[in-house]
C-alpha cells in the first residue's frame, strides 16, 4: 500500500482548512470540506497525475461545501463520491440550516455516500477510513479517522485550544461536549489531529490543555 500523504489550505470566506489526501504510488486523492476554489483544486490534482476518488464532508456548514459544486461539475456530478453522516443530509440540502444565506442568496447541495456511525470504508483504492458521529456543532457533525496514518479530521467538533460553537441551526452545547469527551478524547494521545479551522493539533495536546476538556480525560 501506498503512503496517504496530505496537504492543506485555507479557502472560502473564512479560511476553512480544505485537505487534500494523495497517494503518489496509485495517484488517487480524496478531498476533505472543499471550501472553495473549486477550479484550483482540480487543476492541482490534475497537474500533478491525480485523480479524484471522493470528497468528505465533516458537516454541511456553507464554509465547507462551497467547492462542492464546482468541483461536481468538472468531475460529472453523478459520478463523483461524496461522503457525509447520515443525519447530516438535511442541513446540506436546507440552505437556512447550511447558514450559506449568510453570504449572500444561499446554495443546497448534498451527499450521494451516506455513512452510519463507526463505519469504516474505503478512500482511494486501497485505504480505509471510519466515520465517528460527533453531533454538536450540528446534528450530522463527524470524524473521520485513519488508523493506520494515525490520523483524525475533527471539523468543526475539536480546534486546538477550543471546540466549535454550538449556537447555529442544528447545534446542541450538551451534545458537542459528550461528543469531544466521549468519542473524541477515546483516541490515542499520539493521533494527530486536522481541525476545520485554525492549526494541527493532537489528542494528547488537547486532553492536558483544552479548557473544554473533562478533568477525567485528563492524566
Amino acid at each position: 500500500m501506498g503512503e496517504l500523504k496530505v496537504a492543506s489550505a485555507q479557502l472560502g470566506p473564512i479560511d476553512t482548512n480544505t485537505y487534500i489526501l494523495m497517494d503518489e504510488e496509485i495517484k488517487e486523492a480524496v478531498i476533505i470540506d472543499p471550501a472553495g476554489s473549486p477550479e484550483e483544486l482540480a487543476s492541482f490534482l490534475e497537474d500533478n497525475g491525480y485523480t479524484l476518488d471522493g470528497v468528505l464532508l465533516t458537516h454541511g456548514h456553507h464554509d465547507h461545501i462551497g467547492g462542492l459544486a464546482g468541483l461536481r461539475e468538472h468531475y460529472e456530478p453523478w459520478i463523483l463520491r461524496v461522503f457525509a453522516a447520515k443525519p447530516e443530509q438535511e442541513l446540506i440540502m436546507v440552505k437556512d440550516y447550511n447558514i450559506s444565506t449568510s453570504f449572500g442568496k444561499g446554495y443546497t447541495t448534498h451527499a450521494n455516500m451516506m455513512l452510519d456511525d463507526k463505519q469504516t470504508f474505503e478512500v482511494t483504492s486501497k485505504h480505509l477510513c471510519k466515520c465517528y458521529y460527533t453531533p454538536g456543532h450540528t446534528i450530522g457533525s463527524c470524524c473521520y479517522y485513519f488508523a493506520e496514518e494515525g490520523w483524525l479530521f475533527s471539523g468543526d467538533t475539536l480546534f486546538a485550544g477550543s471546540i466549535g460553537r454550538s449556537d447555529l441551526p442544528t447545534g446542541d452545547e450538551r451534545a458537542i461536549m459528550r461528543s469531544v469527551n466521549d468519542i473524541v478524547m477515546s483516541f490515542p494521545d499520539a493521533t494527530v489531529v486536522f481541525p476545520g479551522h485554525g492549526p494541527t493539533t493532537t489528542i494528547g495536546d488537547e486532553r492536558a490543555t483544552n479548557p473544554f476538556v473533562m478533568k477525567r480525560n485528563r492524566s
